[in-house]
């Protein structure tokens, strides 16, 4: 079973965009995936209740109700709440597990994923755990003041950044309706796949 944790403190960075994103292409693959939220929003769960048929199932865990994944999948997608801190990914984690921390072209969510990645360099338990940790530019707008900041800060931490997922709208039109740009027909977001293609090499 791989685990996927994909949190990051700050609200509003796009993680359950990610976390759906990753439960859809795999079970898109055949695979078996779990859906954790451990978030009270429960807006990965939202996602998964407006999900056609049409699509590859998905199961969904409400961790923040106490669920477990308690089966055998091939997959487990967690979706981590708003202030989750490296003391709760300690307790969860596990080696071979990989984190995935999204963070936005914005001067409040760099200040608050320096906060984080600062936390995790500090915790010698969570770094020696064999936890893997890569990082996602998100919603990026190339060319902009924002992301450039945001290349220029990437470049100082010690945490590889995996992926750079432009901003657009067909995240938003995917989440509304419970798919997810995998369910959608390639000639409408060959660029968005291909952008993904760097974060499933190095999940996998």
């Amino acid at each position: 079973m791989r685990q996927v944790f994909v949190a990051n403190p700050k609200g509003g960075c796009g993680k359950t965009t990610l976390a759906t994103q990753l439960a859809s292409f795999y079970a898109r693959q055949g695979a078996s995936v779990a859906l954790v939220d451990h978030d009270r929003q429960q807006s990965s769960l939202d996602w998964l209740r407006a999900r056609p048929n049409r699509c590859a199932g998905i199961v969904p865990v409400a961790a923040f109700r106490g669920e477990e994944a308690d089966q055998d999948y091939d997959y487990v997608i967690h979706d981590m709440p708003a202030a989750c801190g490296v003391e709760d990914l300690r307790e969860i984690t596990r080696e071979g597990d990989r984190l995935v921390i999204p963070m936005l072209p914005s001067p409040t969510d760099i200040k608050a994923g320096v906060r984080f990645l600062m936390s995790i360099n500090r915790d010698d338990a969570l770094l020696a755990s064999g936890l893997s940790i890569g990082l996602v530019a998100n919603r990026v707008r190339a060319n902009t003041n924002y992301a450039k900041v945001l290349d220029a800060f990437l470049e100082q931490v010690n945490i590889p950044l995996v992926a750079s997922i432009r901003d657009t709208q067909n995240y938003i039109r995917a989440m509304d309706t419970g798919v997810s740009v995998f369910d959608l027909p390639k000639s409408r977001v060959a660029m968005d796949l291909e952008q993904w293609d760097p974060l499933l090499n190095w999940l996998n």
